[in-house]
């Protein structure tokens, strides 16, 4: 509906005024008594045409109003208000009762390549619920993209080199030797255990794992007859990390191990929730492909970096950076920043022409340096956009949810999939921006009422598959295989107009949605669809009414529930036929 109304004014301004318009706006007013779609284009032209918007705003309406086949065009404050005519509602729904899915489809990427890396959480613990967040957050805006036509790659980043997993071995061998009583053997394990390492319950799962495959061999200190009795045992998931392990300390060992069981429980919580990558990058590969000295090595050349006081730095700040950055420290080690870049650095190569990166709230001091630290190799700088997610609070009972048992720090993304369901996690998880906090109220998403919005989305679908059994057992007749398109002119109802209307232009709402990357409006306009629906359905009967206005309430409920399951199938929501 947005672009026929673009259309009308592009077209009107060129006629009226010989004119081509620069760039306008075309949203919907912020009360629905200005009508169903507004626009601002007679601010923009009024100084070239040396006129008050006011009177462009009149003349563009009057025009439109004769010409365009929209409705009721009117000029106020400035603004060219539209309000479509209920023929051409009509009109647009018989093409929604046609097309189903398809209407809502736009070919807005013509096949270009974008990659999405999300969740990207360190392997050394399970997943909280800000990973969780970040996880649905990029998982429906892949399927957002490749709904309206780009070539999408769903990639997690596996931070899985550097000192993080080596205080996961240390954690894992500290608690295996708990296990027999002889963790004052190792000094050494215990304090680095007591300063850095992993506390949560889960690491004393690990190692009881590990105890299990390979009994007391480690407190022995025989670890290649551990490994071979590891890479025997039969863990129900495949090992990746073991069978490449060159070193031969318990640590080591440890840590391979440890990478291996975290790596498959996060790879199972995502796939409950519905989610799949494409691709999974290790970080350790960047380094054994050389890819990061290949960096330091291009960044070299052109004359970017310098030495001292013993490090390696990049001019990070003469690209707009607030100073410069250290890539490989006076100890000869490199820091997380030149895998990043040498990461960021090889997605380029690889050809995709637009990256979308979703972090942690608290990495937005990161972007700058990272942008500045492509700029300086010869990217674009609108090649990589980066999304921030803030972390979630669980609220139970009217207070606060901190500790979980399991994690000792914040609540897993597993225990609260166990408590509500995938579907209300990520139904709640977007209705707010991703760069606000969240409340998650378990006691909400579990009651059965207009309070809970996943609920109050679901049962609108069910319902209207009620609504459609209760039609196949009275009549003994599929009402999704009768002719119902030409049954519209039986609706005249305000209330009918209006859920027509909204079914429609839920298609701008979510081309808006997919060019301005922010998925959670996707749930704003099924929950304004469903109250419209369940305001409908509570004042107006639907079977059992006259022939023909019955058979058009079927095709109205039949065009609200495409609508319905386009937009629960983009954030990854059942749509029930039963509740």
């Amino acid at each position: 509906m947005k672009e026929r109304v673009e259309k009308s004014v592009i077209e009107s301004i060129k006629e009226l005024y010989s004119l081509e318009p620069p760039p306008f706006k075309v949203e919907k007013p912020r009360e629905e008594k200005y009508g169903d779609l507004s626009t601002n284009v007679a601010f923009l032209i009024a100084k070239k045409l040396h006129k008050k918007p006011q009177d462009i705003a009149m003349e563009l309406a009057e025009h439109m109003s004769s010409s365009s086949g929209l409705g009721k065009v009117e000029a106020v404050g400035g603004f060219v208000n539209v309000k479509f005519s209920e023929e051409l509602i009509r009109e647009e729904f018989r093409k929604l009762l046609a097309e189903g899915e398809k209407y809502y489809r736009e070919n807005l990427g013509r096949g270009k390549r974008v990659q999405i890396e999300f969740v990207s959480a360190n392997p050394t613990g399970p997943l909280h619920l800000g990973h969780g967040r970040g996880a649905v957050v990029g998982d429906t805006l892949a399927r957002l993209l490749e709904f309206f036509g780009f070539d999408v790659t769903r990639e997690y980043y596996i931070n899985d080199a550097g000192r993080q997993v080596y205080l996961l071995g240390v954690s894992i061998f500290y608690r295996y030797l708990q296990l027999f009583g002889r963790e004052k053997e190792r000094p050494d394990i215990e304090e680095l255990f007591e300063k850095e390492g992993y506390k949560g319950e889960y690491v004393v799962e690990l190692a009881k794992l590990l105890r299990e495959a390979v009994g007391e061999l480690l407190t022995e200190g025989k670890v290649g007859e551990a490994k071979e009795r590891m890479l025997s045992y039969s863990y129900g998931f495949p090992l990746n990390y073991l069978p490449k392990l060159k070193g031969d300390s318990e640590v080591e060992l440890c840590s391979a191990f440890g990478l291996d069981v975290m790596m498959d429980e996060i790879k199972r919580d995502l796939s409950d929730m519905g989610i799949e990558f494409d691709v999974w990058k290790s970080e350790r590969s960047l380094y054994e492909r050389g890819l990061v000295d290949k960096l330091i090595e291009e960044l070299r050349r052109k004359g970017l970096v310098y030495e001292k006081e013993g490090a390696l730095w990049l001019k990070t700040s003469e690209f707009g950076d607030d100073k410069d950055r250290v890539l490989i420290k006076s100890d000869g080690s490199y820091t997380y920043f030149a895998s990043d870049i040498a990461y960021h650095w090889e997605k380029f190569q690889r050809g995709f022409e637009k990256v979308i990166d979703l972090w942690g709230a608290d990495h937005h001091g990161y972007i700058p340096r990272v942008k500045a630290s492509l700029k300086m190799l010869g990217i674009p700088e609108d090649w990589l956009e980066v999304y921030l997610v803030q972390m979630v609070r669980l609220i139970k009972e009217g207070r606060e949810v901190k500790m979980s048992k399991r994690s000792g720090e914040l609540v897993t993304l597993r225990e609260l999939m166990d408590e509500v369901g995938p579907d209300a996690i990520r139904f709640v998880f977007l209705t707010k921006r991703s760069d606000t906090p969240l409340d998650f109220d378990v006691d909400r998403v579990k009651e059965k009422s207009s309070e809970n919005p996943v609920f109050y989305v679901q049962y609108a679908h069910a319902r209207i598959s009620g609504v459609f059994r209760e039609f196949r057992e009275r009549f003994s007749e599929d009402p999704e295989k009768l002719k119902l398109t030409d049954k519209l002119d039986q609706l005249r109802e305000e209330a009918e107009i209006k859920l027509m209307k909204k079914a429609i232009m839920m298609k701008d709402e979510l081309v808006d949605v997919a060019l301005r990357r922010d998925p959670h409006l996707i749930t704003y306009a099924l929950m304004d669809l469903s109250a419209t629906f369940h305001n409908y359905y509570n004042h107006y009967r639907i079977i059992g009414v006259e022939e023909g206005k019955m058979l058009g309430r079927l095709a109205l409920l039949m065009g609200v529930r495409n609508a319905l399951r386009v937009g629960l199938k983009l954030i990854g929501v059942r749509a029930p036929e039963k509740m």
